[in-house]
């Protein structure tokens, strides 16, 4: 130990040296402390160069200011540094005044020492305790106060982020209810097309082309609500996360091919021509009644909705681990008003959960969007949205990309991007 003698009044450089001499100690000593301190956790988990972070920039600083030079760094700045590195390390504003604590008192601890090796500096000792406060005073300070700072921020960008989440599910609710509103708008029109036609065939008078007649009105409005009703109860359990899925391996193109089949009579009623178009055989793993539910809601939208002309299921194998289904129409394309509704501009993301593509507004070029929950405004037909609310909903639960083209009077195109192995 190097023996300091104040004859020469110099005993404010002699501490200078004594605390450069002793600085590893103390920074071992408080490390030491803070470890000992069962109150604090954050210590532990920090190697010895992230512990003591700028407070060894600090100690020069005191040195330079007991020899009266001005600071070399700015003093302000690495206690903020300090304070913003605890944050980072998810230190509670408790556990950095506890640190700070103890620096403070392992530094007047090297303080008393180095009084009691050279007690001739009773002189001097006001004025080094005097250095000492004010920098214990300025490392709690810019330490702690940065720290606040951030803890204010981090409460306002909760806060900021709970507003947000908030009216965000304030504009799903209305969304669903204006959902709900219009189905039961359907179902109610639907049950007095019901009631209507039902007292109609009461009368005696009716001839046989009458009453055939309003059997089918009868018929086909019982379909509708049955549909409705089923629709409703699809998207009450999509919505509760009761759907479950159940992972296999199949051949999608038989699937689809069978499942255009199906729709082939709907389509000649209506004089479109419904063809399919893909590989012969696509093993892929996936759910098969999910994905039967999401091809068959778009095929069923493309026939109501298209007048005259035709609808295509297609199917291709990607190279990416991917696969890629499309069901296209010749039909009516979506109105702008529709796609403002119905369709949110965003940016390339990946496959997982939904794949996002932009949006441009050029009517005289394709268009893709990400479909978003506004099922009100479903192309111009009430009720529709249930079904595209289901095909989103599924999509997501199946990690599908969603995208459609639409070009105005040209017809649409839905495509699902899929993975073609399921990975957990």
């Amino acid at each position: 130990m190097i023996s300091y003698n104040d004859s020469d009044g110099s005993s404010v450089g002699h501490l200078t040296l004594f605390l450069a001499e002793r600085q590893h100690d103390l920074l071992d000593n408080w490390r030491t402390a803070c470890g000992n301190d069962f109150s604090l956790k954050g210590a532990e988990s920090l190697s010895r160069e992230q512990f003591i972070n700028q407070v060894p920039a600090m100690l020069n600083v005191l040195g330079q200011r007991l020899n009266g030079e001005a600071d070399r760094e700015d003093f302000r700045l690495l206690t903020a540094g300090h304070g913003l590195h605890r944050w980072q390390k998810g230190y509670d504003l408790s556990d950095l005044s506890a640190e700070m604590h103890h620096l403070n008192r392992l530094l007047l601890g090297e303080l008393r020492a180095f009084w009691k090796l050279n007690p001739s500096t009773n002189a001097s000792l006001a004025f080094s305790y005097e250095h000492l406060a004010e920098f214990s005073n300025e490392i709690n300070t810019g330490s702690i106060t940065q720290y606040a700072d951030l803890q204010r921020q981090a409460a306002l960008n909760r806060a900021e982020a709970l507003q947000k989440t908030l009216a965000e599910l304030n504009e799903i609710g209305k969304q669903r209810s204006d959902l709900l509103r219009n189905s039961f708008h359907d179902l109610r029109g639907s049950f007095t097309a019901l009631q209507g036609a039902a007292s109609l065939l009461e009368m005696v008078n009716n001839s046989d082309q009458e009453r055939k007649e309003l059997l089918e009105i009868l018929r086909r409005n019982l379909v509708n609500c049955r549909t409705l009703v089923t629709q409703l109860m699809d998207l009450a359990r999509l919505e509760a996360g009761q759907e479950v899925l159940q992972i296999k391996c199949i051949d999608a193109a038989q699937m689809l091919t069978d499942l255009v089949s199906r729709y082939q009579p709907l389509a000649n009623d209506r004089g479109l021509i419904l063809n399919c178009e893909g590989p012969a055989s696509l093993l892929v793993e996936c759910d098969p009644i999910h994905l039967q539910r999401i091809v068959q809601n778009l095929v069923l939208n493309a026939l109501k909705h298209t007048e005259s002309g035709w609808v295509s299921v297609g199917w291709t194998l990607g190279n990416d681990n991917c696969w890629t289904i499309s069901v296209q129409d010749s039909g009516p394309g979506l109105p702008n008003a529709i796609q403002n509704d119905f369709f949110a501009q965003t940016d390339d993301s990946s496959l997982h959960p939904m794949e996002n593509v932009n949006m441009t507004a050029d009517d005289s070029c394709h268009q893709e969007m990400l479909l978003t929950p506004s099922p009100q405004t479903a192309f111009s037909h009430k009720g529709e949205g249930i079904g595209l609310s289901i095909v989103k909903g599924l999509c997501e639960l199946l990690r599908a990309g969603l995208s459609i083209e639409s070009r105005r009077g040209e017809g649409t195109t839905f495509r699902i991007k899929l993975a073609t192995y399921w990975q957990n």
